[in-house]
């Protein structure tokens, strides 16, 4: 065979999009009133050059619109050029290919529980991240603390059950640890191996990481060379390791990714010192990027949905170079051109991939190598409704319980009666029955009816609907294994709704990324950022940062190619002085 081209590479579909789950489901968090956007005639997108394009409405888009027709837009040298050539205010358009604003942020309120949502996507921020802080205050938005780890909550593993309070016994927990780790909680004992590489590392910030990334190492071994699986079984052996990955609740931070990036990881997300403080929307997490989309369109700009990108090209227009869009308007299938002087690509590794292998961005060997700098990690979320909230008969509240079953996380999510403004009277309640990803992710797949829903999606077709929907027999068998994890005092009903969903289908192909090993973030981010030096073009989103899976990763990347190539001055409501990495 000769060399593969990369058309061959870059071959399974050319589309991009998503849809929003039908009403069977329950109803969004809240509904993004909107106006009706069908009346606007197609000849508008043809009629002029768009000043800026953003595709993609997920969380990183929908800031990066607005915020381009923000107050510190009047600040921009490079804005204010586009608006003295169309002598009138900016013209930015977002594009998304599916019916709905929020992307891999997708909140669901079930049936009889007005005040709850099931997140099905992202859930949570930590405190120290402050874009999202930040932003959240900004829009004023309510929060509230997001509990984890409760020491009465239950740890069910190697079919041995105990309570996260007795983490610290040896003769409970049922691993041969080495004297290194034995008597540690799972985040006790990774903080710890983590010290042995990066003295210190419990305590390091953000900019720390950046310094010490290019130099660090072991046994003269970089650590962004060498995998963090490798680096953990040397340390602590297969036991200790096994420990770590069915105790710690992700199988995804103990793999063998980047190892110095997932030391920051680790200490960033999970254990480090001060332990971090977790937040979640209590509207739902849609209403971040709902909220900043209301806004945009409030300033004069235009969402387009059902707009799936298919193919990006250079051409020029009254003597300057433009980008020019090739998109298809759904449900009609009709072929829509657009161009514009600058784009922005608010999109995931795998929605970039789905493009038409034509496109000109794929004609860099450096982007090609910089796109798949990342790698994908599957995980998935199974939430069930009940009519009452049965854990608190057997002492359980809020937080979560661990085991390695398939359902590998369970997190008590709460009581609609005990809710602010709910009827007291009112003991619907939610669970995150699983969350889970890598292996785990493929045990509940096999019991969807319909698996054709994770496969490629197809040119020819509409995006396909994001359908949440969870099959009997996958229902029955999270059943099952909660009544395993909580024991013979469980007396666990029937649940009365449940949502289960999969990121690995297209078009994100994934729930979150890391770093691969041997990549170096600080130099592949800013590349990203902006991959062809002599074209407008510029990606933004989780997946190559060093906040991946979290809204902090895409908003800290967005906020960079704003102010790095639009000349944004940073807002007031973030600090001059946060840093937002390199």
């Amino acid at each position: 065979m000769g060399k593969p081209t990369r058309r061959d590479l870059l071959r399974g579909t050319g589309a991009l999009g998503a849809a929003v789950v039908g009403g069977a489901l329950g109803t969004p968090a809240r509904a993004l009133p909107r106006a009706d956007r069908a009346d606007r005639a197609d000849r508008d997108d043809r009629a002029d050059v768009v000043d800026v394009a953003v595709i993609g409405a997920g969380v990183s888009g929908a800031y990066a619109a607005w915020r381009l027709l923000g107050p510190e837009a009047e600040d921009s040298r490079i804005l204010s050029r586009l608006r003295r050539r169309r002598r009138g205010p900016l013209d930015v358009r977002l594009f998304e290919g599916s019916e709905r604003i929020g992307g891999r942020l997708f909140s669901v309120t079930p049936p009889g529980m007005p005040h709850l949502h099931a997140e099905l996507g992202g859930m949570r921020y930590l405190d120290n991240q402050p874009v999202v802080a930040d932003l959240v205050d900004h829009l004023g938005l309510r929060t509230d603390l997001f509990p984890v780890d409760e020491p009465q909550n239950l740890v069910y593993l190697r079919r041995h059950r105990f309570t996260q309070g007795q983490w610290g016994d040896p003769q409970v927990v049922p691993y041969d640890l080495p004297a290194s780790i034995r008597g540690k909680s799972p985040d006790d004992a990774l903080s710890s191996v983590i010290e042995t590489f990066v003295p210190g590392a419990s305590t390091m910030d953000h900019q720390a990481w950046d310094k010490i990334k290019p130099t660090a190492s072991a046994d003269g071994r970089y650590l962004y060379d060498t995998g963090f699986w490798n680096l953990l079984q040397e340390a602590v052996g297969q036991e200790g390791w096994a420990f770590l990955h069915d105790g710690f609740g992700y199988g995804s931070v103990v793999s063998n990714v980047n190892g110095i990036e997932a030391m920051e990881a680790s200490v960033a997300d999970f254990v480090g010192s001060p332990p971090p403080q977790y937040r979640y929307l209590l509207d739902g997490y849609q209403t971040v990027p709902e909220e900043l989309v209301r806004q945009f369109e409030a300033e004069g700009g235009t969402v387009r949905l059902h707009h799936q990108v298919r193919r990006i090209d250079r051409d020029r227009a009254d003597g300057e170079d433009v980008l020019v869009l090739d998109l298809i308007v759904w449900p009609e299938g009709r072929p829509l051109r657009v161009r514009a002087h600058h784009v922005v690509l608010a999109m995931p590794q795998r929605s970039i991939e789905l493009l038409d292998p034509d496109s000109f961005l794929f004609t860099s060997d450096r982007f090609l190598s910089d796109l798949g700098a990342v790698v994908p990690r599957p995980a998935s979320k199974l939430f069930l409704g009940y009519d009452r909230p049965w854990w608190e008969d057997i002492g359980l509240n809020a937080g979560r319980s661990v085991t390695d079953l398939p359902l590998r996380q369970t997190y008590y999510w709460g009581v609609e009666g005990e809710q602010a403004g709910a009827d007291p009277a009112n003991r619907n309640a939610l669970l995150l029955a699983s969350y889970n990803d890598l292996r785990d992710v493929e045990f509940w797949n096999e019991l969807l009816t319909r698996p054709h829903r994770l496969a490629p999606v197809a040119v020819t077709r509409p995006p396909r609907p994001m359908d949440a929907s969870a099959s009997g027999a996958l229902v029955d068998e999270a059943q099952r294994q909660l009544r395993e994890l909580h024991g013979p005092d469980a007396r666990i009903p029937e649940p009365t709704s449940a949502y289960f969903q999969d990121w690995v289908q297209d078009p994100y192909g994934a729930a979150y990324h890391f770093w691969q090993v041997g990549a170096k973030s600080w130099e592949v981010m800013p590349r990203m950022r902006h991959p062809l030096p002599d074209a407008n073009l510029y990606v933004c989103g989780d997946a190559w940062s060093t906040g991946q899976g979290w809204v902090y990763g895409a908003l800290s990347q967005a906020e960079l190619v704003l102010e790095e190539h639009f000349g944004l001055p940073r807002p007031p409501w973030l600090s001059p002085g946060t840093y937002l990495g390199a």
